[in-house]
């Protein structure tokens, strides 16, 4: 058996976030699909997650679910919410994957994850592991988790945590995070993807990357960089992170068989 590598697939990679449009680039996630048929294929084993691209992050904005469920005004805002994710996001990329003939199941924060202000404290992950170990490719989304904060109650939990917990976990070597660009720029020129990164040098790059669209509640690629400075220990137990643009295509397939020239690699 080969490696495990977690791919997040972006929700800028998914929906088109800075014209804030609503429609899943199937093409490109028909292609990611294929990808990791072809993966399973030879060996690999794959946990996905993925973001809730413009229909999610416009939602919660609209109703600042990501301040916390502190008024009754925003329940049915949550239910909106989730019922649009599953709808537009969820159902859509499900079905994509089924289709190309990957065993995709999928879990919902909401109902295996506890927080604590924003941050995983508590995640019952046995059910995952045992469908993982029989075969199947978990996939966890961005979700509104249960916090234990009283002000907050419910507060987001994003799928740039979740891919590098599930890579910690499942033992994988590498968290791939498939985004709408080539890696991370130097001078934020993207004419300038920048190779490879240290954890040290990481910290100085996260001084000069913009926090991208607007409307996206999770940071965009700061939050993404963050994050991985968070879980640092991935990377000093030689881990990976490598950031690629998902919207070329074959570029996962091609990043893993040394044949994708411009990404970013992160490593210890």
């Amino acid at each position: 058996m080969k490696e495990t590598i977690a791919v997040k697939i972006g929700g800028s990679v998914l929906m088109d976030k800075k014209a804030a449009s609503t429609r899943l680039r199937e093409e490109v996630l028909r292609n990611i699909a294929g990808d990791v048929k072809e993966l399973l294929e030879r060996g690999y084993r794959v946990v996905l997650t993925h973001g809730v691209g413009t229909v999610g992050h416009m939602i919660v904005g609209k109703y600042g679910l990501h301040k916390g469920i502190d008024s009754d005004e925003k329940l049915l805002g949550l239910t909106e919410a989730q019922n649009r994710v599953n709808e537009l996001v969820r159902a859509p990329l499900l079905r994509v994957f089924e289709e190309t003939g990957v065993p995709v199941v999928m879990f919902y924060p909401s109902s295996c994850i506890v927080q604590e202000r924003g941050r995983v404290k508590e995640f019952y992950d046995a059910p995952l592991r045992r469908f993982y170990e029989r075969g199947f490719v978990p996939v966890m989304s961005g979700d509104m988790a249960a916090d234990v904060d009283d002000k907050l109650y419910m507060s987001v939990c994003s799928a740039d945590q979740l891919t590098l917990i599930l890579a910690e976990r499942l033992g994988a070597s590498k968290a791939i995070f498939l985004v709408d660009g080539d890696g991370v720029y130097e001078g934020g020129n993207p004419e300038k993807t920048i190779p490879h990164l240290t954890i040290s040098e990481l910290r100085k790059v996260l001084e000069k990357v913009g926090g991208g669209a607007a409307i996206d509640v999770s940071g965009s690629m700061k939050g993404k960089l963050w994050e991985i400075l968070l879980h640092g220990d991935f990377l000093r137990r030689g881990g990976e992170v490598w950031i690629i643009n998902g919207l070329r295509p074959h570029s996962l397939l091609r990043a893993l068989e040394g044949e994708l020239e411009r990404f970013t690699r992160i490593t210890a």
